[in-house]
């Protein structure tokens, strides 16, 4: 008896419960009706059939820019430099120019005058060119011990009959100066070793700016032009042998 009133309260509380549940769904359901029908009224919500699905969005395909095609490899040629060899210089072999001395200068009537006597200058100029190649001997005034400077002086000054010292100092007064631009054939001329000294060495003026001289040891008597800046830088003074 006590089990059936038990079960018959079971029954009526399900029962119960579930006309609760049915309500409870009754009520959602006509809620959400009026939800709708006041959205669509108000025309917020779009019908579904409205609906126009949204178009997919496609990237635009990115573009590569066309690849350059490397510009061809080309063999550069090699340049050499062409190899640059400065020519040799040599300097001009400097020859004496031949002398003439079978002819001394022809001057003015008025030079001749003040010159030597033509035959004593020639002979004074053949004795000197006769000796060209003799070797220098220091203290030598003879073609057969050698020349120096005042040697050959003496010597052909002595051939022309003319009575002449030995010596540089004592020949530069035994004579009538003469200047550079005056000299002639047969006068004799004085050089200083060094610019603005005193005469040391000498030679006999053949004429055309040349003079014969025994130079100096190790060489022979030869001609020299005397018309270049070393020659007029040392010249001293020319001397034209007395006569008395």
């Amino acid at each position: 008896m006590k089990k059936c009133k038990l079960s018959i309260i079971n029954s009526v509380i399900a029962g119960i419960l579930i006309c609760a549940m049915l309500a409870a769904c009754g009520a959602a359901e006509k809620q959400s009706s009026e939800v709708t029908t006041a959205q669509t009224a108000s025309g917020t919500v779009p019908a579904i059939s409205d609906v126009t699905p949204s178009e997919p969005v496609t990237e635009a395909p990115q573009t590569l820019p066309p690849e350059t095609a490397p510009a061809p490899e080309t063999d550069t040629p090699t340049v050499t430099e062409p190899d640059i060899t400065e020519p040799e210089v040599t300097e001009p072999e400097v020859t004496e120019p031949e002398v003439d001395v079978t002819a001394p200068d022809t001057d003015t009537s008025e030079a001749v005058s003040e010159s030597l006597p033509s035959h004593i200058a020639q002979t004074i100029i053949d004795t000197a060119a006769a000796q060209l190649g003799v070797a220098f001997e220091s203290g030598g005034s003879s073609p057969e011990k050698g020349f120096d400077a005042s040697g050959l002086v003496y010597y052909c000054v002595g051939a022309a009959g003319i009575e002449f010292p030995r010596l540089v100092k004592d020949q530069i007064e035994a004579g009538e100066k003469i200047a550079y631009s005056d000299l002639s054939s047969g006068d004799i001329v004085y050089f200083s070793a060094e610019p603005g000294e005193n005469a040391s060495f000498c030679g006999i003026y053949v004429g055309g700016g040349l003079i014969i001289y025994a130079p100096k040891p190790g060489e022979s008597v030869k001609t020299a032009n005397i018309t270049t800046g070393y020659w007029t830088s040392r010249f001293v003074t020319g001397i034209r042998p007395s006569l008395n």
